[in-house]
Order: structure tokens, then sequence, then C-alpha cells
């Protein structure tokens, strides 16, 4: 028997029997998950089962449901016990029932439900979560527990055997760490992302109880205006008039490049010098960048003024940062802190999410169902009222992340606080997929016209053909998430959006630029049944079902030209495909349509699209899923939240990509295989004169399936931003400019070891400082046993690492590690912040 499986059923029965010898008397329905069996060797599967123990002082009568949800959860999974089924409702809401009504459940009995899943068990939160139970009268249970299993590192190292998928053992980590070194903070370069160069001309100042002027040339007064707030925020002095004042200057200089600048700081005199004012914004944050920590607490006396001169400028116009609020909401309050991470890292362009399939965040005040109705979720057989609790929000429907929009004032707010930021604010409403919860939203409208009567404006802003017998299944498990394109009300719903969001803007004294359509994963199958497309391809002959899609695309997009607002959306409104391969449609290529390349999962052959597209002539945004996706979980560590399937990524994974020579940006494929440079170098499409200014930047997406609260938001962010914002501010970085790939890879990991050492010196403690601090990931220590004795190493050395003898996980409070320690079972280590955020727990096998 395995030794997991073995630990898990000792482990409960000793549970079991502490809790009848403690407490005789249990209470409530006990609902347990385990995993029972977890096969990676080909075909790969796994076991596991329900335990259901009645405690309720009632027995359940035959028709009750447990609902529960999981975005991983298998549609094909086989139960062992015929008498019960699970059904699949929508995207990752399931119900396990007894089939014709099902079983009763008496009082004081334990059932029992197995099932075999068609694919392995990687990530403990990929178990079922948020389980709601429903008596057969429909009443909801209030008094339930539910624990589900967990494995360790250790656990799923056995379980994965000889496959080559790198399970984050300590020993696996201490070899990645091989090569960091703590290095001294003057040979670092001042802040990150790194600027372009750099000269100390003598020792820092430390300017203690000034009084600080600033002037602006009057281009630069917005940016002057800026930097003085901030200092009034951060730096409180009791002014001593006989100190030398901090003179600050933001003048205009003729000839830099585009958002570049210069800063020189001489005693205790600052010249910041840019063409525009974007520049000038640049640096401010820079300057504001040389502070030490505490002064981002709120409650320094002092300045510090490094005698220091910068050059400095951006590789890539576009450094962008996509946030998913459809499927868990986050609040304005993050929204906001949000912005000041990207400004304080130089990154220029928020893609902003407001509408999926589980959600719409934004008040269009025309169309009030889409805030009445499809901004929330929660329980109910049906969705009368409100959507599902989809991702485990909960049952009620005023609960968050679940539930939530952003009044048209809130979303005036963000935007006035982008643009002082110089942040644009690119809003996406993804069409003709992902759009269940607007389809939703307007079939409620539909049916409150049509009872008073009215048809026609019941018809108004209808979004489906309600005779359309289309069967597919969208990537979300969603088989009725997609607009019917052949209808008009279709495009008088999508102009209505547009044009409410575009008064929005100019109500914030802003141009609506671009407006992101979404177009990704249009699932197979949609439109080929519905009878108001056969008769809109009746009419016209030159289109058949397969052009519907380019033909929404196409219409929508001459629409927002004539608005005078760029049409973007991600990879695939800019492709075709063409003898089984996807390939750029060169029918649009000519329209300016910004496209986001994301579908690069390392191995699967699709890698190189973004350069296909820019070379075919399309403006790109390289978005690629393998590295820049926030939303993977950092690595193959079971504790470890987030998706896998476009692999895992972590700071390492944005940081050493290559834009320009994106087949240096991978060392391994999905598959744990190695990626040889040299091989994919020769089949990689290579970018044309044309394709590199096609390359628009790069930009870091976070989709929020897993992510329940700001908390977790800013963990999955930090520190992989760090590696987004150096990639968009350097561009390709210098090691790939080597000569072999020995060479490379030699220079690299000094490169790195610079970098993360800038990370735990300068950034961790600034970012636990500011705006009250934020929530970040800690890497765990690695850990080597060699003789006797065991060594720990980090990722981002200087950060403590703490440890303990007794097997308990280590706190602040415990042994601190300065040299190597004898062995013994029970030895536990862990890495800590300067403000105590710590990592997971390692340990060798004991």
């Amino acid at each position: 028997m395995n030794r997991f499986i073995l630990s898990l059923i000792l482990f409960q029965f000793v549970v079991f029997m502490a809790c009848d010898a403690q407490s005789p008397e249990k209470n409530g329905l006990t609902i347990q998950w385990n995993l029972l069996d977890n096969q990676f060797d080909p075909p790969g599967f796994h076991r596991a089962q329900f335990i259901l123990e009645n405690h309720t002082g009632q027995a359940f009568q035959e028709g009750w449901k447990l609902y529960f949800n999981s975005v991983f959860f298998d549609l094909n999974a086989q139960l062992e016990d015929s008498a019960f089924e699970i059904e699949h409702l929508a995207g990752d809401f399931f119900v396990l029932k007894g089939k014709d009504s099902g079983k009763k459940i008496k009082e004081g009995e334990v059932i029992s439900i197995t099932y075999k899943s068609n694919r392995p068990f990687l990530k403990n939160h990929h178990a079922p979560e948020s389980p709601i139970f429903s008596l057969s009268d429909g009443k909801l249970l209030s008094d339930i527990s539910y624990q589900s299993s967990e494995m360790s590192v250790q656990d799923l190292k056995k379980y994965v055997g000889e496959q080559n998928l790198p399970i984050p053992t300590a020993e696996l980590l201490f070899e990645q760490n091989d090569g960091l070194s703590l290095l001294p903070k003057e040979e670092l370069p001042p802040f990150l992302p790194s600027p372009k160069s750099w000269k100390i001309n003598g020792e820092s100042i430390v300017a203690s109880q000034a009084g600080v002027g600033v002037i602006g040339d009057k281009e630069f007064g917005s940016v002057a205006a800026f930097l003085t707030k901030r200092i009034k925020e951060f730096y409180s002095p009791e002014i001593i008039r006989t100190e030398k004042p901090i003179q600050i200057r933001i003048s205009q200089k003729d000839g830099m490049p585009l958002e570049g600048y210069s800063l020189e700081i001489r005693d205790r005199r600052v010249l910041i010098l840019a063409s525009d004012e974007q520049g000038a914004f640049y640096g401010v944050q820079s300057f504001l960048a040389l502070q030490p920590a505490n002064f981002w607490s709120g409650e320094t006396m002092s300045i510090l003024l490094p005698q220091i001169r910068i050059e400095d400028h951006p590789s890539f116009g576009y450094r962008g940062f996509f946030l998913d609020v459809a499927r868990n909401f986050q609040p304005k309050e993050e929204i906001l802190k949000l912005l000041d991470l990207m400004a304080l890292y130089k990154l220029n362009t928020f893609h902003f999410n407001l509408a999926n399939d589980e959600g719409w965040r934004i008040e269009i005040k025309s169309l009030p169902e889409l805030t009445t109705y499809a901004s929330k979720r929660g329980f109910s057989q049906d969705e009368a009222d409100f959507l599902w609790p989809f991702y485990g929000s909960g049952i009620s429907e005023n609960q968050s992340p679940g539930s939530g929009f952003y009044s048209q004032e809130d979303f005036k707010e963000i935007l006035n606080y982008a643009k002082e930021r110089h942040i644009e604010v690119i809003p996406e409403i993804g069409f003709p997929a992902h759009s269940r919860a607007a389809i939703k939203a307007m079939e409620k409208r539909y049916e409150k016209f049509k009872k008073a009567g009215d048809l026609e404006k019941a018809e108004e802003f209808r979004l489906i053909d309600p005779e359309d017998k289309s069967v597919y299944l969208s990537s979300q498990n969603f088989r009725d998430n997609t607009i019917c394109v052949c209808r008009e009300s279709v495009y008088n719903f999508f102009e209505t959006v547009v044009m409410e969001m575009k008064g929005m803007y100019e109500k914030a004294g802003l141009k609506l630029k671009t407006f992101h359509t979404g177009g990704d994963e249009v699932p197979r199958g949609v439109w080929e049944k519905s009878p108001i497309c056969q008769e809109f391809l009746a009419q016209i002959n030159s289109l058949k079902v397969e052009d519907l899609g380019p033909y929404f695309r196409s219409r929508i997009g001459y629409f927002l030209k004539n608005e005078g607002i760029r049409q973007a959306g991600w990879e695939e409104i800019g492709q075709k495909e063409s003898n089984s391969q996807i390939i750029p449609n060169s029918e649009f290529a000519d329209r300016d349509w910004q496209l986001y390349a994301w579908n690069a999962v390392a191995g699967w052959g699709s890698e190189d699209m973004a350069y296909h597209l820019a070379n075919a002539g399309y403006p790109v945004v390289i978005s690629s899923s393998a590295n820049y996706y926030f939303d993977l979980a950092y690595d193959w560590d079971p504790r470890e939240r987030g998706h896998t399937w476009s692999g895992v990524g972590d700071m390492y994974q944005s940081w050493k990509t290559v834009p320009n020579k994106f087949f240096l940006s991978h060392d391994l494929t999905i598959d744990g295989a190695e990626w040889d440079w040299t091989v994919e170098e020769s089949s990689f499409e290579k970018l044309t004169e044309i394709g590199k200014k096609n390359i628009l930047g790069i930009q870091g997406q976070l989709w929020t399936e897993t992510v329940k609260s700001p908390a977790m938001l800013e963990y999955y962010v930090i520190p992989k931003i760090f590696g987004l914002a150096q990639r968009a501010w350097e561009g390709d970085p210098a090691w790939a400019e080597a000569s072999s790939k020995e060479a490379m890879k030699e220079a690299r990991i000094r490169e790195w070891n610079v970098f993360v050492n800038q990370v735990s010196q300068q950034e961790i403690p600034k970012l636990e400082k500011f705006h009250g601090g934020y929530h970040m990931r800690i890497p765990a220590p690695g850990l080597k046993k060699v003789g006797s004795k065991v060594h720990a190493n980090l990722q981002l050395p200087g950060l403590e690492i703490r440890y303990t003898t007794n097997g308990q996980d280590p706190t602040l409070k415990d042994m601190l590690y300065q040299e190597p320690v004898e062995y013994s079972q029970g030895l536990r280590f862990r890495a800590f912040s300067p403000s105590g955020q710590g990592s997971f727990v390692s340990q060798l096998e004991d």
C-alpha cells in the first residue's frame, strides 16, 4: 500500500477515535475528500472518494444533493458505485447525487463514494471545494465541515516516478539555487527595472529635516505635482530652517528617447531631464526608487540623495499587465494599489478584463441587468436571480469575490488614478465567446419586456438564438457561452456597451484609444444548428459557417474604427485554420488590429506564433502563456496554488525570456523534456524587419479562477512582476548575445544573481512598506545533505532562513541558519522576508 495512503488512513482513524473519545456526540455533516491512488505512468489517472458522515440529528431522505466546485474535475470521471452520479452543471460547478432520487442517509451513517478520473492529481487545491448540501426539499444544510487530504512534495515525487516532471524537492531547489550568492549592495544597479546606464559620483547624502522644493517646466507641471504629493505623503520631517534644502527640478530637453530621461543628483540638487511627460514621470519614479524601504513607511524624517547620474529609456513602448476581475472580483482599492505597483516598475498599460462567462463587472446604465443580475453569483437551482457560484464563491449573492462591480464613478476614479501614473487602461469585453454572463443578463431583460408585452424591446439586445441546437463545450466547460453573431441585436448590444464606455473615458478627460474585444477560444460547433444563422447564410452565399467568426470581427472592427478606437484582441482574431494548421489570416493584416499572442505552451509547437503574426503585418504584444501567465503555479509543489495547463512559472521564467530571440526563453518543455536552443532556433520563425517593428512589447497576465482575495492576487503577482518589468524595460538580456550556448548559460547565471540580489535587498523590503505592504511569495529554501550536515540556500540571497529540529514549522522566534546544521529527523527550514512573510517549509525526507 502507498505510504501516503496508509498514513492518511491511520491519521483518519486516530482523528476519528480521538474525536469519539473527547466528544461522543458529533454534530452536523462531515464531508471528507480522500485521494486513494495517483498514477502518472500512461495512462495517467487518479482515484478519490467522498466520505459523508451524518450527525445532524435527522436522516437525509432520498433526493439530497452535494454540489461542489472544481476547475480541474474530470467531466468523464467514473463512479464505482452505480447508485450515484456526478452531473456537470456548467463551468466548474458539479452536483453529486443518487440516481433516481438516490439513497437515504440515516442519522449516524457513513457513506463512501469513490470515483476514477482519467488524469493524474497534481495540486492539493485541485480537490473539490466549497461543498453545498441540499436536502430533498431543496433547503440547504448549514452545519457542514469539509476537509480534503493533501500531498507533500515527497508524496508527489513518489507518484511521478520516472516521469520528467521537475518536482521541487528541497534537493532540487538547492541545485536550482546553485551559483547564487549574496552580493554587496553597492555593487547592484540602483533599482528595478535596472536603468540602461548609471554612474556613482560620490558618497550618498542623508538629508534630515530638510525642506524640499520641486520645480517643473510648464510642460511637466502634473509630474511635478505628482512628486510633490508623493514626498508629502511619505516624508514628514520637522523642518529645521538652518538645514540646507533639497532642490528638485524637472525640465524639458529635446532629442531624448521616447519615455527616456536623465537623472542627476549633485549635493542636494536633483535634475530630471526628459523630452516628453512620460519620460519626466519615469525620472520621478526613479528618484523615488532610490529611497530606502523606511521612506515608504510614511514616518521618515530624511531623504536619501545618492550622488548618481542615470541615463535611461525603455526598449519597448508597450509594457503591460492584464487583470481578470470577471472570474473573481477585486475591490476598487486593490485596483488602485495594483496601479501604484505598475507605476513603480514603469509598466504603462493596464489591460482590464471586465466581463467573462462568470461575471460582468462594469456598470452600463442603459443595460442595468448586466450588474443587477450578471455581477452576482450565489447558489440557486436555476440561476433565476444570479449566476451559479463558480470557483467556490459561496451561497450568498452578496459575497465577494463572486459578486461585485465597478460603478461608473468607480471606473472614472480608476481611469484618473491611472492617468496620473501615465498608465493607459484598455478595457476588455470578450466576444463572441466567453459571454455567458452577458447572455444570461440579456435573457433576464428579454423575459422582463416579454412579460410586459413589449416584444420589440425584448428582442432589442438579445444575444442568442433560442432555437439553436448546436452542441459545443468551451475551454472552461460551458455549453452556452457564445453569442449568436447572425442577429442584429448582438451588434446593438456591442455598440451600446462601447459607446457608454467611451463616454466614461470622456467624462474622465480621456480618449478611449483601444478596445479589447477578446475573440479567443470560440468553441468548435457553435452556430452550426442555429436557424437564425442558417437563414443569414442563405442570404449571403459567399459565407459559410466557418466564416461567421471573421465576419463578426470584421464588422465590429469597422464600427470601432469609425469611432476612432483601435480594435484589439487575443491572437485568434488574426488567425485562421488551413490544412489543420493555425496560421495568420492575411485578410485582416492591414486593419491595424492589436493582437495579443498568448498560446505558447513550451513544447506544443506554437511558441513562435507572435513572430508569425508580426511578420504577417499585425501589431503584436507578446503575452506568452508559458512565460507571462501569472496564474500558473510557481512550481510543481502540490502546495502551490495555480494552473498547470501551460506548465508552471516563477520569477525566473518571466525574467529569462528573450523577446527578440524567443527560442532562448525556455530550458524545458511542459513535460520536463530538454528544450534544445540550437534545434529550436532552426525551426523558429525568424522576425523580418517589418516583424521587429510590429513587436510592440510584452504583457503579464493574471486570470483569477484560482485567486480568491486581494492577498492572493498579490501573492500570484509578486515577485513574478519583477521579471516582467525588467524584461519589458531592458528588452533582450545581455547574456543572449554571448557567442555559444555555454557562454550564454554562464552569463545568464551571473546576471540572474545580480537580479535576485536586487529583488531581495532592494525591492522586497520596499514593497513591504509601500501602500501598507504587499503580500508576496517567498521562495522556500533549498537543502542538501553533505556527510552528516545539512546545507541550505535561497533563490533570494539575504533573506533569513530559520529552522527547527522538532518537526514543527519554523517561526521568526526559531534558530537562525548561519552555517550547515547537523542532520536529524524532524529538521525543518523556512525562509522569511524582513517583515516576517514566510515561505513553505522545506525538509529532507525523514
